[in-house]
């Protein structure tokens, strides 16, 4: 398990497949006359029953290694210095062994009354018991159930049967309700799959779009028996399982991930219809090739270039920036 998750981890780093999130297509005007200064424009909101200064979040990479778990505690550092939500990778190795918990947070695994949101993370067919056991172990706020069909069935040791989940998604929603997050990595969400989620319950959905990091092409680089890169595109783009989720919904909170990178992209997630944006494959390079610094520098400036975005959009507060007009162009429009 330990050589998997860090195979994967090195892959990460390697991919060189550029996808398209789509929210390039979503067209927004600028305002000649915001009537605002920079600091009257306020980004805080509320997410799993916390304020937080920024709708963007830490997602999901890596835990359960020893390579793991400084990067864990890197990043958690960084979302407490900065005051943003995090969520850790996989614990299903908790579940074969508690001695791990520490290569999830490390020291850190023990600290209470934390200022802010920490999300734990398992498969989708995970039981009630086994989500207690994994929030518990790091004092969680809530916890992200993935669907990853389309990672499993690429990885040569991977999971080939994913019967159950939807039972098994249902039982978690009513036992836990608003902390339960639904999510995908990477291949996005159809209205049918986000519909059948909303029908049992589920109330926080990642979208995990494609466009981003490449499940398809990690795998692919440890997978010498199939050559999998024509299908490498395969997904919904960002932008479109934003809609989706949206079209379902006006009640759900949406996370908006996969290839998220600039102030823009985020601006235009959070006027798709998203809550909270997540952002884990670009932070990831920025703190392997850059250092602490450099990882935390890079997030403060992408909050900071948005406030300048919704400054040039007029918008006082995140609840105006929601409301903006847009037009959709291009592939998107087309999809739509």
């Amino acid at each position: 398990m330990e050589n998997k998750r860090d195979k994967r981890l090195d892959n990460a780093l390697l991919t060189t497949y550029e996808g398209d999130t789509l929210l390039s297509c979503v067209y927004i005007e600028h305002n000649s006359l915001p009537e605002l200064s920079i600091d009257d424009v306020d980004t805080t909101t509320t997410f799993f029953g916390k304020q937080v200064p920024f709708p963007l979040m830490i997602n999901a990479m890596t835990g359960g290694t020893e390579q793991g778990v400084e990067i864990n505690e890197a990043l958690y550092n960084i979302s407490k210095e900065l005051g943003i939500p995090m969520e850790v990778g996989a614990q299903d190795v908790l579940m074969e062994d508690m001695d791990t918990a520490e290569l999830f947070l490390g020291e850190i695994v023990e600290e209470v009354n934390r200022p802010t949101v920490l999300l734990s993370n398992l498969h989708a067919n995970s039981s009630v018991a086994d989500i207690k056991v994994a929030m518990d172990t790091i004092n969680a706020d809530g916890i992200a159930l993935h669907l990853n069909p389309g990672q499993e069935i690429f990885t040569k040791d991977g999971i080939s049967n994913f019967v159950g989940r939807y039972e098994s998604i249902e039982k978690a929603a009513k036992e836990y309700g608003d902390k339960l997050i639904v999510k995908e990595v990477g291949f996005g969400m159809s209205e049918e799959v986000i519909k059948k989620l909303v029908d049992v319950g589920v109330k926080n959905i990642d979208v995990s779009g494609s466009g981003g990091t490449n499940f398809v092409e990690i795998e692919n680089l440890r997978n010498f028996d199939y050559d999998f890169s024509e299908l490498y595109e395969w997904g919904v783009p960002t932008a479109k399982s934003i809609i989706n989720a949206r079209n379902i919904s006006k009640d759900i909170t949406i996370i908006a991930s996969g290839g998220i990178k600039t102030s823009l992209d985020i601006a235009r997630a959070l006027i798709l219809g998203a809550d909270m944006v997540g952002i884990s494959g670009e932070v990831l390079k920025y703190l392997i090739h850059g250092g602490y610094d450099y990882a935390k520098d890079y997030l403060q400036e992408l909050m900071y270039k948005t406030k300048i975005v919704m400054l040039l959009l007029g918008c006082k507060n995140i609840e105006q920036l929601k409301k903006t007009p847009y037009k959709l162009t291009g592939k998107l429009k087309e999809i739509i």
